[in-house]
């Protein structure tokens, strides 16, 4: 016979997440925003509840750098669907889709994405810097002041990014490096007498990457004025970027060259700025991450992709005569040469091949 004391099961409530206390859904909130701003986006999209629980991690604009979206990229417009773009996490390998707002639907655009994770949309009537993740949106000047007399058409952009807070660094042309703050009327142009090869913003100043040495500008003068050099490397390189390393300023440069025909010339290289000595020193190995390069470069999670392996190196160019099918060569990072590298069309690596492959701004 049971003893009349034995415990008795009692039903489990289900728990009521819509009603969780704002504490901790602001510290989930706070944590998710630390990862990636998507996450946090989801959250609030959750209920009213946990968007009034979140509200103190509102983004003050899109300059905002909490909220900029540097583990996505915005693939070729090939990949649209219905017409909205598709992004890819360079970290994970998923993709989501997101409608762009332009500022004059009748009018032509040069289309780019920033450094970090932003999209510049230029036109000759009206420009703007956009959040895609967010939604923010800030006015800069139009695309008038880059044409020198020619159309739209004829405007490349080679690399976009942030200097200081508040201002959008813009590499066209060869020979020209443009900055402008949010509201500003007007371009400022910077010429180098040597060749741009790539810029990168960093810390109130343009590293720009040229055909004889890394150069600087400084972004605080509103007059026009010539890149200082701050080292010199030793060869001109086929492709060439800057990339920041989380601690400390540490800029590799990264060397690259391929003959599509003869796959086993291959070769990458690193070199990294000795700011004291004002010149380049090789660099091995990439600390477990893996390199895209093309016309772009990434410094990918190997986990983005079962088919890659951490430390190599990926040169990619599009096949020619196809809209934006790639092929692909892996160079190892210890032994050198070239292997093709065969990615599956649904593998996030071959997105990473085809947003390489593509130059930096599109026009729609």
């Amino acid at each position: 016979m049971a003893s009349s004391g034995a415990h008795e099961r009692r039903p489990r409530s289900r728990e009521d997440w819509a009603n969780l206390d704002a504490g901790p859904v602001g510290l989930v909130a706070e944590h998710l925003l630390r990862n990636d701003v998507v996450d946090l986006v989801r959250l609030r999209a959750v209920c009213r509840s946990w968007r009034a629980s979140s509200a103190h991690l509102r983004a003050q604009g899109v300059l905002d750098r909490r909220f900029h979206p540097r583990r996505w990229i915005m693939l070729p417009k090939e990949f649209d669907i219905r017409g909205r773009r598709r992004f890819l996490n360079v970290f994970t390998g998923k993709s989501i889709y997101q409608e762009l707002p332009y500022a004059d639907l009748l009018s032509e655009y040069v289309l780019t994405t920033t450094s970090e994770g932003l999209i510049l949309q230029l036109g000759t009537c009206a420009g703007q810097l956009l959040n895609p993740l967010t939604g923010h949106v800030a006015g800069l000047p139009s695309a008038a002041t880059l044409l020198f007399g020619q159309t739209l058409t004829n405007l490349e952009v080679s690399g976009v990014g942030l200097a200081n807070d508040d201002t959008v660094v813009l590499h066209f042309r060869s020979f020209y490096v443009a900055v402008a703050k949010l509201g500003d009327e007007r371009w400022t142009h910077v010429h180098s007498h040597d060749r741009i090869i790539s810029v990168l913003p960093f810390a109130g100043r343009v590293y720009c990457a040229t055909s004889k040495n890394i150069s600087s500008v400084q972004t605080s003068s509103n007059r026009d004025t010539e890149p200082t050099a701050v080292a010199c490397g030793g060869r001109r390189p086929w492709t060439t970027h800057g990339v920041l390393v989380a601690r400390g300023i540490r800029i590799p440069i990264v060397h690259g060259g391929c003959t599509p025909q003869i796959v086993r010339d291959c070769n990458v290289s690193m070199y990294r700025v000795n700011w004291n000595a004002k010149n380049t020193v090789p660099q091995h190995g990439l600390d477990g991450k893996v390199l895209f390069l093309g016309k772009k470069i990434l410094l990918v999670a190997p986990g983005v992709s079962p088919s890659i392996n951490a430390d190599s190196k990926y040169l990619c160019w599009s096949k020619p005569k196809c809209n934006y099918d790639a092929t692909d060569y892996a160079v190892d990072v210890l032994l050198g040469g070239g292997a093709e590298a065969k990615f599956k069309k649904d593998d996030a690596a071959y997105y990473l091949s085809c947003y390489v492959s593509h130059s930096y701004s599109e026009h729609v």
